[in-house]
């Protein structure tokens, strides 16, 4: 016979401890799949940049809640689920007394999860914050301090009602005096949050996004001004066909064409073709040494550009310097029209 290594109430503490423990890391991994999934779709749908999405919600605030509310759950074996079995209400009428003791359970379980909810609610706020800055603090605390407490309370009916309390329905709903004045109350505050930040984010959001716009230009003349480098390399190509040579850097139907030439044709005519082809390089070379010192000029300028308003969405109560002038092109056709002059009026 074998003796038994605890007693009865040890094996069950340990039963569940690991019951908890294994709710807690469900919990856990259902939020980071949530996160992660949720991150993903709102990065495909409208960001332009990771600073869009609110990683720090969703990977870190995501899971945390779900290993809260799974440990919470773990404690709870008659919660796991939105339905109740039969015979799980009373079906009897209670007393006056039990029947007060069980709502005052119940009413205090509810403002634990509202409270809970709020505190997520800040604390996804503030990771948020120091995540993308000011541009989304007011969509951020507005959202989350509206949705964080309603869902905590839902969460603290479902996991505080036990075996033998009344069915709840709407019917029997009732709020205090105390309850209404702390509801408007927080109310107040909310908006009042919300006014408060939404001049500042608002400022921060038209920054932010001149700033991606600046960033967009650039990258385009970068790449603009990375074709108008190659071009200014063709002087080789030049040099390389008045000497009789074929270069690398030319086209395959032009190297295919003079290389038919060789079989063809006579020197003088081979001279003359080599000659066409190398005075057409020249002037392409020539033409990008001159958009070679346009578009760094517009690349400067936008990224400069990128640079200050990038600065400003992280500073919205700071005055913001106007805009230089544009630089103009080198090439007339692509200036803006300028406004005509309007002379003096001569007077009769």
């Amino acid at each position: 016979m074998t003796e038994s290594t605890g007693s009865p109430g040890t094996i069950a503490s340990s039963v569940q401890s690991r019951t908890i423990v294994r709710f807690v890391l469900g919990g856990a991994a259902f939020g980071a799949v949530m996160g992660i999934s949720s991150a993903g779709f709102v990065y495909l749908i409208q960001g332009r940049s990771l600073r869009d999405v609110s990683l720090t919600t969703f990977l870190v605030v995501y899971p945390a809640v779900g290993a809260i509310i799974g440990g919470w759950t773990g404690l709870t074996p008659h919660a796991r689920g939105w339905r109740r079995p039969l015979g799980f209400f009373a079906t009897e009428p209670l007393s006056a007394e039990e029947r007060e003791a069980r709502e005052g359970r119940l009413r205090k379980s509810v403002w634990i999860g509202f409270g809970g909810g709020i505190a997520v609610g800040l604390a996804a706020s503030a990771l948020d914050f120091a995540w993308r800055g000011w541009p989304y603090l007011s969509e951020m605390l507005g959202s989350s301090l509206f949705y964080g407490p309603y869902f905590g309370a839902c969460i603290g009916l479902n996991l505080g009602l036990r075996p033998g309390d009344p069915k709840p329905s709407p019917r029997s709903l009732r709020f205090s005096m105390r309850t209404l004045m702390i509801l408007t109350g927080y109310t107040a505050v909310w908006l009042a949050l919300v006014v408060r930040t939404s001049g500042v984010s608002g400022a921060a959001r038209s920054y932010l996004a001149k700033s991606q716009n600046a960033r967009e230009l650039q990258a385009v003349y970068q790449k603009i001004l990375d074709r108008c480098r190659a071009d200014a390399e063709r002087f080789r190509n030049a040099d390389e066909l008045r000497a009789g040579r074929i270069p690398d850097g030319l086209l395959a139907s032009q190297k295919q064409f003079l290389k038919s030439l060789d079989q063809t044709a006579t020197e003088e005519y081979k001279k003359y073709r080599y000659g066409l082809i190398a005075d057409g390089e020249q002037r392409q070379a020539e033409l990008g040494v001159e958009n070679v010192k346009e578009y760094t000029r517009f690349v400067d300028y936008e990224k400069a550009l990128a640079e200050k308003y990038a600065k400003a969405s992280q500073q919205p109560w700071m005055a913001v310097e106007p805009d230089p002038p544009r630089p103009l092109s080198i090439f007339p056709a692509n200036n803006p029209p300028s406004a005509p002059k309007v002379g003096p009026t001569r007077s009769r």
